[in-house]
C-alpha cells in the first residue's frame, strides 16, 4: 500500500499508528507492519521517537526535546528527524495530522 507523499516540516503534527504490535528488544524496538507483514527494527533513538509520538506531537517539539536530550545542533536534529519520520510515513507507520 503506497501512501501519498505529504511533506513533513517542523510545524507538522505526527502520531504513530497505535494499532501496530511492537516489542522492545534490549534498547531497540521491533514493530510489525500488519499491512505488509514485515518487521521494522528501530534503534534506541528511533524507539525514543516512536514512544514520544504515541500522542499527536509537533515535529518542532520533538526536535527540541531531542536536541536538549542529546546536546546536538537543532538543524542536524531537524534534518535527521524529518527524514526518519518520512520513512515511517512511507511505510504507513505514522499519520500526519496537520
Amino acid at each position: 500500500m503506497e501512501q501519498q507523499y505529504r511533506p513533513i516540516g517542523l510545524g507538522t503534527v505526527v502520531v504513530r499508528d497505535s494499532s501496530l504490535p511492537a516489542t522492545g528488544v534490549d534498547d531497540d524496538l521491533v514493530i510489525l507492519n500488519i499491512a505488509t507483514g514485515r518487521y521494522i527494527g528501530l534503534d534506541h533513538i528511533g524507539r525514543e521517537i516512536w514512544e514520544r509520538i504515541a500522542t499527536p506531537t509537533t515535529v518542532s517539539g520533538l526536535c527540541d526535546t531531542l536536541a536538549r536530550r542529546y546536546r546536538a545542533g537543532a538543524d542536524r536534529i531537524a534534518e535527521d528527524v524529518t527524514a526518519f519520520l518520512h520513512e515511517l510515513a512511507d511505510q504507513s507507520l505514522i499519520r500526519i495530522a496537520a
